[in-house]
């Protein structure tokens, strides 16, 4: 498996019908990923970026054309050999972080440690994951609410990573931020990157494209170099 791309798209069409007549989200992309990098997704709005994101995690299916994780024809995949490949091996990382409100923050970075094994689990995990995205003890306990918008993603950060995913995808990961923490948050990214993890990040922000070893840029979905 460490031999294979841990992503490939072969000629991956995405097509929406709609009544005013179809629209071409995705045209032929190709692509892949190589284990350990990260890559940076670029283009206007309406470009196919977040078609090409869903699709990269799992969350729609291609009208045609063939996505491959780790060697792993997606296409051949059942929706629960699907879903627990979203669960297990990919990492999602959102502008508007997602966390659920009435659970305090170490219980939102286990719960996908409970859906996985359907059961209670040990917390040490979640503690050291906090631990690692650089967040202080004392706020394990604490609700989203509580914290700062830079906390709540590190938070999200570590409830993404908590099921050692083979690759992070990040929606506009700073976009709710301020230039100083955002900047914090994309220092923490490149040191989770440099320890070994894939991440995708779909950016419109040249900033955060400049911590990434490689851009993809989309326009009129279609990969333009």
């Amino acid at each position: 498996m460490d031999d294979q791309p841990v992503m490939m798209f072969r000629d991956v069409v995405k097509v929406y019908p709609l009544p005013a007549g179809d629209v071409t989200a995705l045209d032929r992309v190709s692509f892949q990923v190589e284990r350990g990098e990260f890559i940076s997704v670029m283009g206007p709005s309406g470009s196919g970026k977040s078609t090409l994101l869903n699709l990269m995690g799992c969350l729609d299916t291609p009208t045609s054309g063939d996505i491959y994780i780790s060697g792993t024809r997606t296409g051949d995949m059942s929706d629960s050999e699907l879903t627990n490949l979203r669960r297990d091996r990919i990492g999602f990382i959102f502008q508007y972080f997602n966390l659920f409100p009435l659970l305090n923050t170490l219980e939102n970075v286990i719960f996908p440690m409970m859906l996985k094994s359907q059961r209670a689990v040990d917390p040490a995990k979640g503690r050291a994951v906090l631990r690692s995205v650089q967040l202080d003890d004392e706020l394990f306990t604490h609700t989203p609410m509580e914290l700062s918008g830079g906390q709540q993603q590190r938070v999200a950060i570590a409830r993404a990573l908590i099921n050692d995913p083979d690759i992070l995808l990040c929606d506009e990961p700073t976009g709710n931020l301020d230039s100083k923490t955002g900047a914090g948050i994309m220092e923490l990214m490149t040191e989770l990157n440099r320890n070994g993890t894939t991440i995708i990040m779909v950016t419109h922000d040249p900033n955060n494209a400049r911590y990434s070893q490689r851009i993809i840029k989309i326009a009129d979905g279609r990969i333009v170099t």
